[in-house]
């Protein structure tokens, strides 16, 4: 697992209000700001409005940036999935306090025709994962939290804040001429 992965999921649980901890390469997370929201029980996809509706969570990022995670991938990948044995499950249990939490994977993306997709979200539920965020979601949802003007102490942070400063990221997309209204 790439660090600059791990590092960046924790930073934006991290910036998002959340308490973070890792280990080896999964992130605890607890929400210090939490007031209950929208109930996420039925949606696997999370998307960054979602995000204060996690009170917490166990998470996995897997930062294999150049695949898509189709069902021969997932099926042929178990070291994705070893965070969900019993004894490491008992562990997080116990850090939690016995309180829920969700299983949540941070993948890069997955399969664009609807049938693999569907294949690939039935078998990471069957193998317990409740949700999943995609890297683009967590990365986009990084950049607009930072402030170009504020110093951060986090070096991901402050790289982030330097490229905002000199706008290698627009503040908002412009609206594309042949979109309809």
């Amino acid at each position: 697992m790439s660090y600059t992965s791990i590092e960046i999921v924790k930073e934006f649980f991290w910036i998002n209000g959340f308490f973070v901890l890792q280990k080896e390469d999964v992130i605890f997370v607890k929400n210090l700001t939490f007031r209950e929201k929208n109930n996420l029980e039925d949606k696997f996809l999370i998307e960054k409005e979602d995000i204060p509706s996690i009170k917490n969570g166990v998470i996995k990022p897997v930062g294999w940036h150049t695949m898509k995670f189709t069902p021969s991938v997932l099926k042929n990948s178990p070291e994705i999935f070893h965070f969900l044995r019993p004894s490491f499950l008992n562990e997080i249990k116990k850090f939690f306090k016995e309180e829920n939490f969700f299983k949540i994977l941070v993948i890069p993306g997955l399969p664009s025709s609807e049938n693999l997709k569907k294949e690939s979200i039935s078998f990471m539920k069957e193998k317990g994962i409740e949700h999943v965020i995609k890297f683009p979601t967590i990365i986009s949802g990084l950049i607009e939290k930072i402030n170009s003007r504020q110093v951060y102490h986090s070096a991901t942070n402050e790289l982030l804040r330097i490229l905002k400063f000199y706008q290698f990221f627009s503040e908002k997309q412009p609206p594309l001429p042949f979109k309809k209204k």
